[in-house]
């Protein structure tokens, strides 16, 4: 047993080693065949603009998947909170929602280990060996830790933002970073490449900045855009572009040219690059997102993923919103005064959404009012919360009911001000589709002042 247990250990250590997003390189070459047979796209491009064209992207209004997170929060002494997990789904959220990748995540489960081993993490030792015990098929699984740590030069230790074992689809991030980092590695776990890869390996596994320069091979010949680097070739080639960009994300080396002599142009914006500041990344190319919907396709073969719209009604009830997660007080969503907010809500889910009212509120005048939105099905419970600085509590006078197809409007008038939490469920236990929908805004009424 120990043995196996070992032999476990090595292999997921060496295959990490491989799939990381670590500051190594290795030569592509010696794996580009095993490459091109799970990448039909390596050394044909084509494949992935004609899958757009296959599954209709130009036309897609709605999320095509939606991908179960599992969160394992690891450390004791300034461990991640919940606040930190509802940060990193909504950054990865709605960087894949402005990019119109067509996938979307939502929060499937948490796990705490509280530990103070986990306080500072190992890149090498514990992400490896916890991903062997600590993952879950089917689903994404993030490690969300405090710290994490790499061994460097002269015993000190190297900071690390996060990290990507496909051998397990596992992602690990560093609390407290941009939102780039976890919508990077989890591009990793949906197939993709850093643009810079085999950069400083020779004028052979190099990618050429020149789109049209030849690559020979026993296995490959074609564009070595195609097959180098990333295999994009909407992708420019790039080197390692910490060492060569500043904090705003400038390019600093306009002379640097490729081992063909072509200057390199980089985009300093995409999200798979390794700029010095990570605010800029904010961006995938048409290729990138063709092979994430690929891969995402290839790797759901049960299908629980796959979101399918028929006549405005979901088959499955796992689309999320921008709110989420919302599911208790603590990290509960904020209605914006005016703001009209669109929330999906699952039978299975609860939407807490907070509000305050000020002394200066005119709460004859104030109220809530909820809507059906976009796809329907809106039959809600509506309970108030009131919240103290030392309790919580149901106010028992204040619970309402929004039947399907009519508005419901909570005035506010006997409210005292302080603060306050909505507590929204379904009512839908069986229904063609169990998915809710609906718009709420808050009208808080003030006086003027003179």
């Amino acid at each position: 047993m120990k043995i196996t247990l070992l032999l476990s250990f090595l292999m997921t250590a060496f295959f990490f080693n491989l799939n990381a997003n670590a500051q190594q390189t290795r030569d592509f070459s010696k794996y580009e065949h095993k490459h091109a047979f799970h990448s039909p796209w390596i050394g044909n491009n084509k494949f992935l603009t004609d899958y757009l064209k296959e599954i209709d992207y130009e036309n897609q209004e709605n999320p095509m998947y939606s991908i179960p997170v599992k969160f394992y929060v690891f450390g004791k002494n300034n461990a991640p909170q919940l606040t930190d997990i509802k940060e990193t789904i909504q950054n990865l959220n709605e960087i894949y929602a402005k990019n119109n990748t067509l996938i979307s995540f939502y929060l499937y489960d948490i796990k705490f280990i509280k530990k103070k081993k986990f306080d500072k993490f190992g890149y090498y030792g514990q992400f490896p060996f916890q991903s062997i015990f600590r993952h879950k098929r089917k689903v994404l699984n993030i490690f969300l830790v405090s710290s994490l740590k790499k061994p460097g030069k002269k015993n000190k230790d190297l900071e690390y933002a996060g990290a990507c074992n496909n051998l397990n689809h596992t992602v690990i991030i560093a609390n407290g970073n941009d939102g780039s980092v976890v919508a990077h590695e989890v591009g990793h776990f949906l197939g993709l490449k850093h643009p810079h890869k085999n950069y400083n390996k020779g004028k052979h596994n190099q990618e050429a900045v020149d789109r049209d320069a030849f690559r020979g091979g026993l296995f490959l010949r074609g564009r070595n855009c195609e097959i180098n680097g990333d295999g994009l070739s909407d992708t420019q080639a790039q080197p390692y572009l910490v060492k060569y960009t500043d904090k705003k994300c400038n390019y600093t080396s306009p002379d640097l040219t490729d081992k063909r002599g072509e200057k390199y142009n980089p985009q300093t914006d995409n999200i798979m690059s390794y700029t010095l500041g990570k605010q800029c990344r904010r961006n995938f190319t048409p290729m990138q997102k063709a092979v994430m919907l690929y891969t995402a396709a290839k790797r759901d073969k049960s299908g629980d993923w796959e979101l399918s719209f028929e006549e405005n009604n979901l088959k499955i009830t796992t689309l999320t919103d921008s709110f989420e997660p919302d599911f208790c007080t603590e990290i509960a969503s904020v209605l914006k005064d005016k703001i009209v907010q669109e929330h999906t809500l699952n039978y299975f889910d609860t939407d807490y959404l907070k509000f305050s009212l000020s002394k200066r509120a005119d709460t004859k005048k104030s109220k809530i009012v909820i809507e059906d939105g976009k796809y329907g099905n809106a039959d809600l419970k509506i309970e108030v919360l009131k919240l103290n600085s030392d309790d919580i509590y149901l106010l028992e006078d204040k619970i309402y009911q929004k039947k399907q197809g009519e508005n419901l409007i909570i005035s506010l008038e006997d409210f005292t001000f302080g603060n306050y939490c909505l507590r929204i469920t379904s009512n839908n236990k069986v229904n063609n589709s169990e998915l809710a929908s609906y718009k709420i805004v808050s009208d808080i009424s003030k006086p003027e002042i003179n």
